[in-house]
């Protein structure tokens, strides 16, 4: 039986639940979707969580509040989903493609230094395949700098830096509850800020930027600034709800598969990623470092494992290439050599005991 790279969790009983919303006439956001967002914040430990439509939506917001305008630079990873950049396109900025730490994939801070220029405004760091960017570097660059931080977390929800939770270190961090995330809701994002004030304000952006206000028996409302249809409906409110049931035991399996991976596979054909103290990957997925990548992709498939190159590099779409970039040659060779793997919550034992012998035996 195939072994699939990744799989969507479908909570028990959820069909009856959006029924009854279907039922009640009222599908926009609502009762469902603010309990969602308040079990979120509850387990993120951030107070300041705004649910969306999807993590894209969540990406635009955040560039929203840095006030991003013409001439603005903005350092970011080429390795990353479309996703993350193609918003900033909006903006006529100038995007700067920093390298990758090969150790890591995730956005180098040597290179972020060498791109940084007065005009230098957003950097935004992807924590590649749940495992979080090397903050303390990054962080120091941003204060020193006056510069935003932007956290793509779509692939690390749960995971944690230095006994932080993800979601409570950059200035705006983004989640995904995409179809293949570690939790779905169909479609969906979350965004988190360091402050109410800026959540207040996510949340009046993610409805046309309206405010409401009931005064004399009738409503009265008003729009400051533009915005668009971002908010999360009751549909998926509902089925996070339901997924956030069982949230912290899926991501437990994540981390205990990953880890297991990390001291079962040995095989000098083979490179692992770096797993740092202080760091807690939430291993969304497993990613490897091989020689020839389509060569093992067909081995893995051959034995009834699934595996995927997940995201493409940014700076080589014909959207991108006008665009400076650092010398990319970790970039280069995780391109040339990557793959990811399962180790999500739908692996057996003896699942996870036949991708260790395959791969071992490369």
């Amino acid at each position: 039986m195939l072994i699939p790279f990744v799989k969507p969790h479908s909570p028990i009983n959820t069909g009856k639940k959006i029924q009854k919303v279907l039922d009640s006439g009222f599908i926009a956001e609502g009762k469902y979707v603010k309990q969602f967002e308040y079990k979120l914040s509850q387990y993120i430990g951030n107070q300041n969580c705004c649910l969306v439509n999807s993590g894209t939506a969540g990406i635009k917001l955040a560039y929203d509040m840095c006030e991003l305008k013409k001439g603005d630079e903005v350092i970011t990873t080429p390795l990353t989903c479309a996703a993350t950049n193609l918003p900033l396109l909006d903006y006529n900025v100038n995007i700067k493609f920093a390298d990758i730490q090969r150790s890591t994939g995730n956005i180098c801070p040597d290179s972020i230094k060498r791109l940084i220029t007065p005009k230098t405004k957003v950097i935004i760091a992807v924590d590649w395949s749940g495992t979080p960017c090397d903050y303390d570097e990054i962080l120091k660059i941003c204060k020193k700098n006056k510069i935003f931080l932007i956290e793509d977390a779509a692939h690390a929800l749960g995971a944690k830096y230095n006994d932080t939770k993800v979601g409570n270190i950059a200035d705006y961090t983004i989640f995904s509850f995409q179809a293949v995330k570690h939790m779905t809701t169909g479609d969906g994002g979350l965004i988190t800020s360091k402050n109410k004030k800026n959540c207040e304000k996510l949340k009046l952006k993610r409805w046309f930027g309206i405010s409401r206000d009931y005064k004399g028996h009738k409503w009265e409302q008003d729009i400051k600034f533009n915005s668009y249809k971002f908010h999360m409906n009751e549909i998926a409110g509902v089925i996070g709800l339901e997924q956030m049931k069982t949230i912290r035991a899926k991501i437990k399996c994540h981390i205990k598969n990953g880890k297991t991976l990390d001291s079962e596979i040995k095989n000098p054909k083979i490179s692992l990623l770096e797993k740092r103290n202080g760091v807690l990957s939430s291993y969304w997925v497993y990613s490897l470092l091989v020689d020839n990548k389509k060569e093992f992709q067909k081995y893995l498939l051959k034995h009834n494992i699934r595996s995927d190159e997940l995201s493409f590099r940014n700076d080589t779409y014909t959207v991108f290439k006008k665009f400076k970039k650092d010398k990319l040659i970790n970039t280069q060779y995780f391109d040339k050599h990557m793959i990811n793997i399962p180790c999500g919550w739908w692996l057996n034992n003896k699942d996870l005991e036949h991708i260790i012998k395959i791969v071992n035996s490369y």
